[in-house]
């Protein structure tokens, strides 16, 4: 289960530092804790995400953003404060309007996250993304195809299956991967066989890989990958979060 508010999560990581307990109802299963503290940086670093989302058409919306992040020690956990710094979105003209908006949302308010003491994620407000999630997406979508009026030429239907689907899929963007500061050395693979009306099939696959520093345990680089291919159409999204020097 996730703690509802920022104050239950502060209150659960110094109770258990004062008592010597564990995280419990935080985050499941709980991993052994290492012999010693994980160790974190001693300066503040700058957080950057690269989004680029396929909207058809090889047209792409790029957002670019950059946060500047601190490390620090509550209790038994890990607390990550952090601001915006920078935002830069990249879109097709007509969506000139769209991108503005986007370019000056803050995002601040994300932060603080709370980690375990091995590093992973527990709460940024919102419960981390799970296979059976994004399998459940895909499986809604589907029944909205199955019920919805489609167009009548072939292509068209396929291009409107496939926007649905990567919709869906691309649910998984959404949310933070648990280990994305601390990379725990566990890529993810998924594919999911996509059902469409007339006995057609798509196909989603999500790819996952984060890489610590060479020289420390935070992270250097991760990426995420989402494709959504439906008769010969594809539409893709990846983004690449990185850390490092101010």
């Amino acid at each position: 289960m996730i703690a509802t508010t920022r104050r239950a999560i502060l209150t659960a990581l110094i109770g258990a530092g004062a008592s010597g307990g564990v995280l419990q109802g935080l985050t499941a299963p709980l991993i052994a804790a290492p012999t010693l503290p994980i160790r974190l940086p001693d300066t503040a670093l700058r957080l950057e995400r690269v989004l680029e989302r396929g909207i058809g058409d090889d047209a792409a919306i790029t957002v670019r953003r950059s946060w500047l992040v601190r490390c620090q020690r509550l209790g038994r956990g890990i607390v990550i404060n952090g601001e915006q710094i920078a935002a830069e979105v990249i879109a097709p003209p007509h969506l000139d309007a769209l991108a503005r908006i986007e370019q000056q949302r803050d995002t601040t308010a994300m932060f603080p996250f709370m980690l375990a003491e091995d590093g992973a994620i527990l709460s940024t407000g919102r419960a981390p993304p799970s296979d059976g999630a994004v399998s459940a997406a895909l499986r809604e979508a589907e029944a909205m195809i199955a019920h919805e009026a489609l167009p009548a030429g072939e292509r068209e239907r396929f291009r409107l299956y496939l926007a649905r689907l990567h919709q869906a899929g691309s649910t998984a963007l959404d949310t933070l991967p648990a280990d994305l500061l601390f990379p725990a050395n566990m890529p993810l693979d998924l594919t999911e066989a996509i059902a469409l009306p007339g006995g057609q099939t798509g196909q989603f696959t999500l790819h996952y890989h984060a890489e610590p520093q060479a020289d420390a345990p935070w992270l250097k680089r991760a990426e995420r990958e989402v494709t959504t291919s439906v008769a010969g159409l594809m539409r893709r999204a990846i983004e690449v979060w990185t850390l490092g020097p101010v």
